[in-house]
């Protein structure tokens, strides 16, 4: 009797063990596949809230960012763009805002975390720029300005 009940529950206990390894493989390549962006100038982040569009002065910021996609190879959103004004100059300058648009692309491995990066940004000013700067442009996006490694 008791071979018999064990020999039934083999089977199913088996289906559980492999049901389990393919649920956890399923999420290990799922976090592998995810495309990140140096939101911060340094580091990783997956949907950032705000991404520095120019790191040598944070002189335009995306902030309060929604996302309505997120993929491998490109991600679009929109939030409150932030650009400094450098008029008389840049330390007696406003900063101006309004909405913007953003489009990440160009995804690549990089070596500092070996993750993959969306490595350019197209921001968009909906309404015309706030600012002194163009209505639209790209700029590139490096894995990461500051390395630990």
């Amino acid at each position: 009797m008791a071979r018999r009940s064990s020999s039934r529950l083999l089977p199913i206990l088996l289906v559980v063990v492999l049901a389990g390894l393919a649920a956890v493989t399923a999420a290990a390549q799922a976090g592998a596949a995810r495309t990140y962006v140096t939101s911060d100038c340094n580091g990783a982040a997956f949907k950032p809230r705000s991404i520095v569009l120019t790191c040598g002065d944070a002189g335009l910021v995306a902030t309060k960012l929604q996302w309505t996609s997120w993929g491998a190879k490109r991600a679009a959103g929109a939030g409150l763009g932030k650009e400094k004004v450098c008029t008389p100059d840049c330390a007696a300058g406003r900063v101006a805002k309004g909405a913007m648009k953003v489009v990440l692309s160009r995804p690549r491995l990089c070596s500092q975390d070996g993750k993959r990066h969306f490595t350019k940004i197209h921001y968009s000013w909906p309404g015309g720029a706030p600012g002194e700067g163009p209505r639209q442009g790209n700029i590139p996006l490096p894995c990461t300005l500051l390395s630990s490694y």
